[in-house]
C-alpha cells in the first residue's frame, strides 16, 4: 500500500465531555473490514501502546431516547468490533500487511460505560484519522447491528471530507499526561432486540460460548443451521431440545444461527 504521511492537527479548546447521540448515524463497512477478529483482551486494542505520545483512551456508552443503557439489563452482550490505522496509516491483513489482527477485535461493552485503550489512528491516505465500527447485541437480529466510522473533532482533514457533515460521529478529545481521552456514545434508534424478542421462539446460550451451546426452543424446531461471517457451514441438522452442540473445535469468530427462518448471532470464543 502507499502510504500518504501528513500532518494531523488536534485542537481541544472544549473541555472534555462524551459526545451524546440521539441516533449515530451510519456509515459504509469499508474495504478493510476482516472477519473473526479477536476479542480484546484488558480492554486494550493488540498490539498495545507502543507510543505513549499517541495513546488514546476511550469511554463508549450507548444510548436509545437520548438516555444512556445499562447493558446488564438487556437479554445478551452488546458487542463492538473495531479496526483502524496503524500510525503509519496502514491496516493490518490487508495489500501484503502482516495478518496480524494489529489494531483490529471485538470488546464486549458492559453497564453504562466500557473504557477502551488503543493507539490514535494514522491518517490514511488523504482521510482523516478515524475508527471503524460495527456494533451489535450478539442474541439479536441483524437489524440491530450499526455499522458506523467515528472521527475526531478538530482533525484538520475533516473540513475536506464527507466526515464534516456527520458531526455526530466525531470524538471529542482533551489531551492528559497519557496522550488522548476522550467518551462516545452510540444512539440506537429503539431498544434493541425487544422487538424480535417477543416473536423469537427459541434461544441458544451461553453467549458468548467457548465448548458448548445450548439449544432451547418453546416450541419444536426443525432444522437447525449454523455458519460463519462468510457463509461457511459448521452445522446442519436437527438437535433435541435442550441438548448441547459441541463448538470446542470451531475458531473462534461470530457465526450465524438459524432455526425456523429465525436467526441469531452466535460469539464463540
Amino acid at each position: 500500500m502507499k502510504n500518504w504521511i501528513g500532518c494531523i492537527v488536534l485542537l481541544f479548546a472544549t473541555p472534555l465531555i462524551a459526545q451524546v447521540n440521539c441516533v449515530t448515524t451510519a456509515d459504509q463497512l469499508g474495504p478493510y473490514f476482516i472477519a473473526n477478529a479477536p476479542l480484546i483482551t484488558n480492554d486494550t486494542l493488540a498490539p498495545g501502546i507502543s507510543d505513549t505520545s499517541r495513546a488514546l483512551q476511550l469511554t463508549f456508552y450507548v444510548s436509545w431516547n437520548c438516555d444512556t443503557v445499562d447493558l446488564d439489563t438487556l437479554s445478551s452482550t452488546y458487542m463492538v468490533e473495531m479496526w483502524h490505522a496503524d500510525a503509519q496509516g496502514d491496516y493490518s491483513n490487508v495489500d501484503g500487511n502482516p495478518n496480524n489482527f494489529a489494531y483490529r477485535g471485538k470488546l464486549e461493552l458492559s453497564g453504562k460505560s466500557t473504557v477502551f485503550h488503543t493507539e490514535l489512528p494514522g491518517i490514511y491516505p488523504y482521510r482523516p484519522s478515524h475508527i471503524h465500527i460495527k456494533s451489535y447485541l450478539t442474541d439479536a437480529w441483524f437489524t440491530d447491528t450499526l455499522v458506523t466510522q467515528l472521527y475526531f473533532e478538530g482533525d484538520s482533514l475533516l473540513q475536506f471530507d464527507i466526515a464534516s457533515s456527520y458531526p455526530e460521529r466525531w470524538i471529542r478529545l482533551d489531551t492528559t499526561a497519557k496522550g488522548y481521552m476522550g467518551g462516545f456514545a452510540f444512539g440506537l434508534q429503539y431498544i434493541i432486540g425487544t422487538a424480535e424478542e417477543e416473536k423469537t421462539t427459541w434461544t441458544c446460550f451461553p453467549n458468548p460460548a467457548v465448548d458448548k451451546v445450548a439449544i432451547e426452543s418453546s416450541s419444536p424446531f426443525a432444522q437447525i443451521q449454523v455458519m460463519d461471517a462468510i457463509g461457511r457451514v459448521y452445522y446442519e441438522g436437527t438437535l433435541p431440545d435442550g441438548q448441547n452442540l459441541d463448538i470446542s473445535e470451531w475458531p473462534r469468530g461470530t457465526y450465524v444461527v438459524r432455526i425456523n427462518e429465525q436467526s441469531r448471532l452466535l460469539l464463540v470464543r
